[in-house]
Parts: C-alpha cells; sequence; structure tokens
C-alpha cells in the first residue's frame, strides 16, 4: 500500500465515508426527482438518468467501503 492510500484510510474514518457516500447519492438523485415532479410530462431527461446512475453506483461502491471500514474499526477495539 502506498503511503497516500495509507494516509487517506487513515484520515477519514468509516462513518464519515458511508456518511459522505449517502449524501453523493442524494445529490445525484435529486436534479433527476426534481424534474420528474417539476419538468415536462413528455420529457426525456437522458442525461440526468446517467448522472443518477453514475452517481449511485460510486455511492454503493462508497458506502460498501466504508461499511468494511466500521466492521474493522469495531473488531479493532
Amino acid at each position: 500500500m502506498s503511503r497516500l492510500e495509507e494516509a487517506v484510510i487513515r484520515r477519514f474514518s468509516g462513518w464519515t465515508l458511508f456518511k459522505w457516500s449517502l449524501v453523493l447519492a442524494v445529490t445525484g438523485v435529486s436534479p433527476l426527482l426534481l424534474y420528474i415532479l417539476l419538468g415536462p410530462r413528455d420529457g426525456n431527461p437522458i442525461g440526468l438518468g446517467l448522472l443518477a446512475l453514475a452517481a449511485l453506483l460510486l455511492s454503493a461502491a462508497g458506502a460498501a467501503v466504508g461499511l468494511i471500514k466500521m466492521m474493522v474499526e469495531r473488531s479493532d477495539r
């Protein structure tokens, strides 16, 4: 493991990674939900759908890493 990876892993706790992953998911999906709620009925928000997909994939990976890190932190105690 490189020094940079080790510094990042030690800097952020599992809860912080999990929390910011959820924030990423909400901010990535909210434009699509607002468009569905307020936009035209015949609209086709392809870009917003792709943004939501990318945000959900990244946030799922980040949440998984955060949960694993939280379990490791718990087991170290």
